[in-house]
């Protein structure tokens, strides 16, 4: 059965995510105990098990699932192995090169394979690598702004190709398709915000407008739902952005009553606008015209239309409510002049939600628009005022308000905000922000249950949809808030919960449900690297363990399941890939990370020992575990005074270094030029410029193991350092004065 085969393909994905994120936070942790050979070893026989477990289960009958897998997790053990070199020869922390080696292998492969978690990581890879080589460079302001927006386009221009391939299925990758065009437009929005961007960011709105417009014609044209519905909603975000801006220029009396005069015939103009969408036919019938054709054409278009005007309605409903509601603090606050306003934007709100409730004849556009605006300024103000009672009241009106009005959405939205009232009023009466949360938990548990056996699906359906993934989210906030046992605990029930959901969803065909627990899934395994409250390499064995129990379990299933679980032929029969080019793939990848290993080991053999005076910090790595960042005097803004004009603009520098007789630490001398002889003791360094002032020698990383970053910041003065002929540099360790840290 097909069911069969979903659950265990569900099984291995479980189980292997847990391993490999094993793996990573096990790596991350910089277990002292293991030297530089006992770490290496094991991520090359990662690398090449897996591809072994690759090709050996891609001939055998019905392994096709799995082989990818193997060659995914190979793939994956090569990104910890990069990071490990990284972190075991104290190279730069989250460096572009990192991501940008990764990258490679990650590509061909998704280009070989054609298989979607593939084009996931080449994705997000290349989005890593891309913005740390330009952003810690650009993004401080220290360069000029059209700069930092030609970086921004660069984005924009590889996310459009990319949603170009997938949309003429040149690549086939759904969420490439998705995640591309929401990035591609979400980013030229960004960059047209003038308050961020005040010398070009008004020009920029050329090309947003041409995109957003392109992206409604195209959706309207190719007659895709979902990304006319995407495109309805980047037109809100943007009109919504585009208010607001001019609200921070123009906050006098004229602005808002313009503002207000705007608003109205917004509004009618898209009421009329949608009626006359829906009374359109672009395709009348004649009476040449075959009946049957007819009549499927005249189905297919009326429900596309009415696609249309929900989407108008969705996005004229959200900038309405929000300009509306700006407006109204506008008028109420500016042009009325009242110096305590909250008591009228609450009862303004309380008026208008019980008003548009009562009124269910009015057009629904008008409706909800007063509706939702009134509810977000009433309870808003309530909430910023700290009125429990109004709270209370507008609590009240939201339950109302789900009960008495139809519509999934409609009651999805009813469902949340009360959901969000009720946690605002717990936060007034709680002292601790632990128990709301439990509470909170407690109380969207409970509705879920309770949904379940409704038999309304008209209510049913919003109370399930809304509190499933409140539920989830309450508790995976508990997960970060909670302390001692009940830390443990939360952890414990949430994975718990999290994958029998996964499960009870697969198995029943829930969609829906199934997205939101995978996306928490993942969420888990991802934001458990950043909880300091239990160390990286408890949750390892953890993981580790959890994972080896998962795929044991996948496997007993399986072997009961044998041929009801059969994995599909037609799912065998896509697979293309090249065997030996994955082969020269993994070969290369191995050779590259035996290089950098080769090439590291013979500085620290052959380099000059040097000592340095820093001042260390202490953050935590994307991959690579906790680390101190290093700060030198040789690093200090007066060598900059030395250069002559012609090198102003020059990122390389190479300085000469000569011990301090009295001390032992070496200081810097003079800018090294070529050719030039150095003096006895001296040595020369290789560096580059680091924003305005600084220069960065590549030794600014140190890591060190899991939780031991106070007593190296604490003790750590100098650096011991292994600097070859040639000037390139490798730290070795740290010291104090005069007993040794490491």
């Amino acid at each position: 059965m097909k069911s069969k085969f979903v659950m265990i393909q569900l099984g291995y994905v479980l189980g292997a995510s847990s391993l490999l994120t094993a793996i990573v936070y096990f790596f991350a942790a910089n277990w002292e105990k293991l030297n530089r050979w006992e770490k290496f070893i094991p991520v090359f026989l990662l690398i090449l098990g897996f591809y072994g477990l690759s090709v050996w289960l891609s001939r055998q009958a019905g392994r096709t699932f799995l082989s990818k897998l193997s060659l995914f997790a190979s793939c994956v053990s090569f990104g910890v192995g990069v990071a490990l070199i990284g972190q075991t020869y104290n190279s730069h922390a989250d460096s572009y090169s990192l991501f940008a080696v990764w990258f490679i292998p990650a590509l061909l492969f998704a280009l070989l394979t054609r298989w979607q978690p593939f084009y996931v990581l080449a994705y997000v890879l290349f989005h890593l690598a891309y913005g740390l080589y330009f952003f810690p460079k650009w993004g401080s302001g220290s360069e000029v702004e059209l700069m930092q927006i030609a970086i921004w386009l660069g984005l924009v221009f590889v996310n459009g190709l990319l949603y170009v391939l997938t949309e003429r299925s040149i690549i086939d990758s759904p969420f490439l398709k998705w995640v591309t065009f929401q990035a591609a437009i979400g980013i030229l929005l960004f960059i047209s915000i003038s308050q961020i961007f005040e010398d070009y960011g008004l020009w920029m709105n050329l090309p947003l407008v041409a995109a957003l417009a392109a992206a409604v014609g195209y959706a309207h044209k190719s007659r895709n739902k979902t990304y006319l519905l995407f495109a309805g909603l980047w037109v809100s975000a943007a009109v919504t952005v585009k208010y607001i801006e001019l609200v921070v220029e123009q906050y006098n009396e004229l602005f808002f009553i313009i503002s207000l005069l705007f608003i109205i015939v917004f509004i009618g103009a898209n009421v009329k606008f949608m009626n006359y969408i829906r009374a359109w036919n672009p395709t009348p019938i004649t009476a040449d015209q075959e009946e049957h054709a007819v009549n499927a054409d005249s189905k297919s278009d009326g429900e596309f239309t009415k696609w249309i005007v929900r989407v108008l309605t969705v996005s004229v409903i959200i900038i309405g409510s929000l300009l509306g509601s700006l407006t109204i603090i506008g008028i109420i606050t500016v042009v009325m002049g009242f110096e305590d306003p909250q008591y009228i934007l609450m009862g303004y709100g309380l008026l208008s939600v019980i008003a548009m409730i009562a009124v269910n004849k009015l057009n629904s556009l008008v409706r909800y628009t007063v509706l939702i605006s009134g509810l977000m300024l009433g309870a808003g103000t309530a909430v910023f005022t700290e009125n429990v009672s109004m709270l209370l009241v507008f609590l009240a009106v939201a339950i109302a308000a789900f009960m008495m009005m139809s519509g999934l959405l409609h009651r999805i939205f009813f469902f949340l905000a009360a959901t969000c009232l009720t946690a605002f009023v717990l936060a007034n009466w709680l002292d601790s922000g632990i128990l709301v949360m439990t509470v909170l938990t407690g109380l969207l548990a409970c509705l879920f249950a309770a949904a379940l056996a409704i038999k309304s699906e008209a209510i049913r359906k919003p109370i399930l949809y809304s509190s499933f993934p409140s539920f989830l989210f309450t508790l995976f906030v508990l997960t970060f808030m909670t302390e001692k046992a009940w830390y443990y605990i939360s952890n414990i029930v949430f994975f718990l919960l999290v994958v029998l959901a996964l499960v009870i969803s697969k198995q029943r065909q829930m969609k829906w449900m199934h997205a939101w627990s995978m996306g928490f899934w993942i969420a888990f395994l991802l934001y458990k690297y950043y909880d300091l409250a239990w160390k990286l390499l408890h949750k390892s064995v953890s993981l580790a363990i959890i994972g080896i129990v998962i795929v044991a379990f996948t496997v007993w299933y399986e072997k009961r399941h044998r041929l009801a679980a059969a994995e599909p032929q037609d799912l065998a029969a896509k697979v293309q890939r090249n065997r030996w080019i994955i082969a020269l793939l993994v070969l290369l990848q191995v050779l590259a990370m035996s290089l950098q290993i080769g090439k590291s080991e013979w500085l620290l053999a052959h380099g000059q020992l040097i000592k340095l005076k820093l001042e260390p910090l202490d953050p935590r790595s994307l991959m690579q575990g906790d680390y101190v960042r290093l700060r030198y005097t040789i690093s200090d803004t007066e060598i900059w005074e030395t250069r002559g004009p012609d090198s102003a603009q020059d990122k390389k520098i190479t300085v000469v270094l000569a011990p301090n007789t009295a001390t032992g630490v070496f200081e810097f001398s003079r800018i090294y030029h070529a050719g030039e002889a150095l003096a006895l003791g001296e040595i020369r360094l290789n560096g580059k410029k680091d924003g305005y002032n600084r220069i960065a020698y590549g030794i600014e990383t140190y890591f060190i193991p899991e939780g031991t970053g106070r007593s190296y910041e604490r003790d750590a003065k100098f650096a011991e350092v292994k600097v070859s002929a040639g000037g390139d540099a490798i730290l070795v360790r740290l010291l104090n004065q005069p007993s040794v840290v490491q």
